[in-house]
């Protein structure tokens, strides 16, 4: 057994719908974080095997469909592209940083 108690995802659904109104479609978006006993592997297999499909096969009145899935694997603490390429973008930053706040929500590795 590992521990896998630090291993983050961020899993990602799409849903999309004629009948809703404003929004027509949007995303969910779950934080992951696997209890110590569980193994990657499994968890990844039980993703793609029951849990996308059963959300895939969700129906209701509204005639929503969810779907496609995104199951992300956290990258971990690294910075941000904004700080990281400041030397070739700073006019940019500097901008933004001038309109708004800006915290990296989360980086996650494909």
């Amino acid at each position: 057994m590992s521990d896998n108690s630090k291993k983050k995802y961020l899993w990602v659904v799409e849903w999309d719908s004629e009948y809703t109104q404003p929004d027509k479609s949007g995303m969910y978006f779950y934080s992951i974080t696997l209890l110590p006993d569980v193994e990657q592997e499994d968890f990844e297999k039980f993703m793609k095997e029951e849990a996308f499909p059963a959300i895939e096969g969700i129906s209701n009145r509204t005639a929503t469909h969810y779907g496609p899935h995104y199951l992300l694997e956290d990258a971990g603490e690294e910075k941000d592209l904004l700080d990281t390429y400041h030397s070739q973008i700073g006019e940019v930053v500097k901008r933004l940083e001038s309109l708004a706040d800006r915290t990296l929500y989360k980086k996650v590795s494909l």
